[in-house]
């Protein structure tokens, strides 16, 4: 009796320090919208196209220790852009690091952010060679590159247009620049500013997706009351766009164009764990996952969505804990202080909750899921950016003190045509085509989901031009080797039963694309390769299946020509503005 007397007494105690933190008018935090009730997907099963796999481990780390937060990656003319911790946007040149801009005023510390400024959002303009940036604190600018001059487009002082009533925008988040130079972007939350990134995920939904007219100087809300709006991806067609709402696991899409302009409605749900920055090609987009979630590793916002007094109990809580550093630190500024105050309003004191995983997923322009990269060994860290680039997937985190690398699974197959809003823009790039081939891919992802995100069937040509070569010099002495192992049987006689390769007499001799054909008989692609080589005989590729070599995946890893690998940062060079080099 005395056991459960004791039980009693410390429930009763907990209910009435509960319903004093709760109905204790006045107590901060404040949000624009009362508690209510809203609902979250649970996280789908890791099974088909999300089975977990190793794909991320054993991920490169460059620039270790010496950048913080690299969160969104773009790239141009061999140039890595990202914005980092201290609020700065520097390049990444091969071994050198240059500044580029800071909007921001100047600081010491990571915890004095709110000063510093952190750029959450890059893209390139369409129209002039500029450089758009949100920054968390301090808008969205336009940075001119030629001349590094920069203006304010969009300014956190400014009341923007909402659903019930107009609001500031407290953390400027992702955008995208459309082909009439049009800027999409996103405010996460009107509710709290980024250094209390915790509590804004505990309030109602309150992020937005606008659209900044250019000619008009005028922001237009397309969405509002997002569950922390976050990265965004244009469509190649540019008739919708799709908004990651990261607080609720999934991604929306707004139609920009035709009959349901104006409407919206679900792209993907339940994904397995909180979507960051999305990064879109012609075939679909890659989605990020900043913190995992399963059944066994639920996120609070799964857990409390609709318990809106349990939320508030909780922010409250963990007001009343800064509270007396802030008191402190009002009267007296020191950094221990402000280092508590950091530590529990900007997320990090939430993350040893998250499932061990690292996770990227792909999806299609369907909104299907039709691959994953999963990793479990922290090489990566927690990722919230994807930048494919020379045949490496780049990934950005705002945790990591590195710049992560793995080997992209479409290493030499990436298409050749790129979307003019996508993260990367190289030299020539024209707008985007869409393959009729990605939506018949994702049959095959239940069982290799990352070989079935692109699979362009034009792309083959990028990797197998130091080939032709030797084979159009003397293609009767050069084609028997490959012919021999191919057949396997036949050795010398092949010259007469080699007759697919003579029957392309000097037409298909001469044109390089022959000899590629033959490259990828010893890749996974060989199933590409029968429609070329039926064309003079059936019967022959009939028998080609007898082959054995899709046992040799060895040569999937074909060696990259040194002028296409990407660049190795083993030193740190700073480039000041006096164009002084410092080798850090």
């Amino acid at each position: 009796m005395g056991l459960l007397y004791g039980i009693g007494v410390r429930i009763m105690n907990f209910m009435v320090f509960f319903l004093i933190v709760i109905l204790l008018p006045g107590l901060p935090p404040r949000t624009t919208f009362p508690y209510k009730e809203f609902h979250v997907a649970p996280a789908k099963d890791l099974k088909g196209a999300l089975e977990p796999n190793l794909l991320l481990d054993g991920g490169e780390r460059l620039l270790e220790g010496r950048v913080y937060g690299p969160e969104c990656l773009i790239a141009r003319k061999n140039e890595i852009y990202t914005g980092i911790h201290g609020g700065e946007v520097i390049k990444l040149t091969a071994d050198h690091v240059t500044h580029v801009v800071k909007i921001g005023q100047p600081c010491e510390e990571i915890f004095e952010e709110s000063r510093c400024g952190r750029p959450l959002g890059l893209a390139f303009d369409t129209k002039g060679n500029n450089l758009i940036v949100s920054d968390a604190y301090y808008g969205i600018w336009e940075v001119n590159l030629n001349t590094n001059q920069k203006k304010l487009l969009v300014s956190p002082q400014q009341e923007l247009p909402g659903k019930d009533i107009n609001r500031k925008a407290k953390i400027f988040n992702t955008v995208a620049v459309d082909q009439k130079g049009d800027i999409y972007w996103t405010d996460s939350t009107s509710d709290f500013l980024l250094l209390d990134l915790v509590f804004s995920s505990l309030a109602n939904p309150s992020g937005r997706l606008f659209k900044y007219n250019r000619a008009n100087n005028v922001s237009t809300v397309l969405l509002d009351e997002l569950f922390f709006a976050n990265g965004l991806a244009l469509s190649p067609d540019e008739d919708f766009i799709v908004v990651a709402e990261t607080g609720a696991m999934r991604l929306m899409k707004y139609y920009l164009k035709g009959a349901k302009a104006g409407q919206s409605e679900v792209f993907v749900e339940g994904l397995p764990g909180l979507p960051d920055n999305l990064t879109p090609d012609a075939e679909g987009i890659w989605v990020p996952l900043i913190m995992a979630a399963d059944s066994e590793h639920p996120t609070a916002i799964n857990m409390f969505s609709r318990f809106p007094s349990i939320r508030l109990f909780f922010s409250r809580l963990l007001n009343l804990f800064e509270l007396p550093f802030r008191l402190i630190n009002n009267a007296f500024p020191n950094k221990l202080a402000q280092k508590f105050i950091h530590f529990i309003g900007h997320g990090e004191s939430i993350t040893f909750l998250a499932a061990k995983r690292a996770t990227i997923v792909r999806v299609d322009w369907n909104g299907n899921i039709i691959g994953s990269l999963h990793g479990f060994d922290k090489s990566v860290g927690a990722v919230s950016h994807v930048l494919e680039f020379n045949d490496h997937l780049y990934l950005g985190s705002p945790f990591n003190r590195f710049l992560a690398r793995v080997k992209s699974p479409r290493a030499g197959k990436q298409p050749e045509v790129k979307v003019k809003n996508v993260r990367y823009e190289g030299v020539g790039m024209e707008a985007s085509v869409k393959p009729q081939t990605t939506t018949s891919k994702p049959k095959p992802a239940a069982t290799k989901p990352i070989t079935t995100t692109s699979l362009p069937t034009t792309t083959t040509t990028t990797t197998t031009t130091p080939r032709p070569t030797t084979t159009t010099s003397r293609p009767t002495t050069t084609t028997p080797k490959p012919t021999t192992t191919t057949t396997t049987t036949t050795t010398r006689k092949p010259a007469t039963t080699t007759t697919p390769t003579t029957t392309t007499p000097k037409p298909k001799t001469t044109t390089t694309p022959k000899p590629a054909t033959a490259a990828p008989k010893t890749t996974t692609a060989a199933p590409k390769v029968n429609p070329t080589t039926t064309t003079p005989r059936p019967p022959t590729t009939t028998s080609a299946p007898k082959r054995v070599p899709p046992k040799q995946p060895a040569p999937i890893k074909e060696e990259i020509p040194n002028d296409t690998k990407p660049p190795k940062f083993d030193k740190l060079k700073v480039i000041t503005k006096t164009g002084e080099h410092i080798e850090l």
